[in-house]
């Protein structure tokens, strides 16, 4: 088996876990963008999730500027996640220079925050579209043919697992219960991190890290870990200090 043959039996094989006791759905969503640019020419990547009231809000993201992007899309509802939600397609801007037209407030705050590229490929189940791949590169990047098959069947596995906690067939109402889960697991996430970047006087960036270090050395899901934070259950110096 090649090196390339390896990487993707690796990332399918992570992206369809859905036993393991340290895996829950930003953890699944996690593995989608980290792939998705591992796997690629492409240098971030994120998610965003469709809430209770049908708009988009970001969910994951491999890096805080992508992240920037996602909030500035939800905020302005213009570029590719929202175009690839709402249609239901893939959205591809390989020059976003070219696109001011088409996203007129969106496109100079994704080039200030240094992105060249921006594409978008919509998530759905069951004829139900839950959200959207964020896709970016810092040049201008066209996706190949072999890219776009690789991306679309990462973010189906990814989708279906996130999906599929139990065996029961899932109903409509079901889905949006469960993104909702993961928005939510997402909140609480964000603010565990900015509690160990208070405590410690780092970015909440790096406080992002140090949860997830703390739940991989101890086989913790990071929202578990977050939540017991926020809940004041665990001390945050525990999880600053130790060492991993």
């Amino acid at each position: 088996m090649t090196t390339r043959e390896q990487q993707l039996t690796e990332a399918f094989v992570a992206l369809s876990d859905t036993l393991g006791m340290n895996v829950d759905p930003l953890v699944l969503l996690g593995r989608l963008v980290h792939h998705s640019v591992a796997l690629t020419s492409l240098d971030a990547a994120g998610v965003m999730l469709a809430n209770s009231r049908g708009g988009l809000r970001s969910a994951i993201t491999t890096e805080h500027a992508a992240e920037l992007t996602e909030i500035w899309q939800a905020e302005t509802r213009q570029g590719p996640c929202i175009d690839a939600f709402t249609t239901c397609s893939p959205v591809h801007a390989p020059d976003l220079a070219s696109q001011k037209d088409r996203w007129p407030d969106f496109v100079p705050l994704a080039r200030a925050a240094g992105y060249e590229s921006a594409h978008a490929l919509p998530l759905h189940h069951s004829g139900q579209t839950i959200g959207a791949l964020n896709l970016l590169a810092h040049r201008p990047t066209a996706l190949t043919d072999a890219d776009n098959l690789l991306l679309r069947a990462l973010a189906d596995v990814a989708t279906t697992a996130v999906l599929s906690w139990d065996r029961q067939p899932l109903r409509p109402e079901d889905i949006t219960t469960r993104t909702q889960v993961a928005l939510a697991g997402k909140a609480v996430f964000d603010t565990a991190s900015g509690m160990l970047a208070a405590t410690a006087d780092i970015t909440p960036a790096q406080g992002a890290v140090r949860l997830h270090a703390y739940a991989d050395h101890h086989h913790l899901r990071p929202t578990d870990v977050a939540d017991q934070l926020v809940r004041r259950t665990l001390d945050p110096h525990v999880v600053l200090t130790e060492r991993t």
